[in-house]
């Protein structure tokens, strides 16, 4: 089954998503005078399948680059939480140094922290 990964720029600054190795569009910050309406942007999600670049696959690779965060943050072996309804679309919440997931109205799981920091 298939659905969709959103991902939510929650920081302050802009924020540049790269996913299985393939760099997304740059998400704007965001504010209170959008009303907490955060941006995003929208991947398939295939949560059984083997990745494929720019989409959410069994096992993950995500890289964070921000102005938010003097360091790029690398999350490896990223993987569906337990609990995830496959064909539900999934929310990644990013925060300035964690991740947060949720579907449906919950939480799914704790905060992410990343693997590596890396230099720019």
């Amino acid at each position: 089954m298939a659905s969709d990964l959103r991902i939510i720029n929650w920081q302050a600054d802009k924020m540049t998503p790269t996913l299985n190795f393939q760099g997304l569009s740059e998400l704007k910050p965001s504010e209170a005078r959008h009303h907490y309406l955060p941006y995003s942007q929208t991947v398939p999600r295939k949560p059984a399948d083997a990745p494929k670049p720019g989409e959410w696959g069994r096992i993950n690779t995500l890289v964070i680059t921000s102005r938010a965060s003097s360091e790029a943050q690398t999350y490896n072996d990223l993987y569906d939480p337990e609990g995830a309804a496959p064909n539900n679309e999934m929310l990644l919440w990013v925060f300035k140094d964690y991740l947060v997931i949720s579907q449906l109205g919950k939480q799914l799981g704790g905060k992410i922290y990343p693997s590596v920091w890396d230099q720019p």
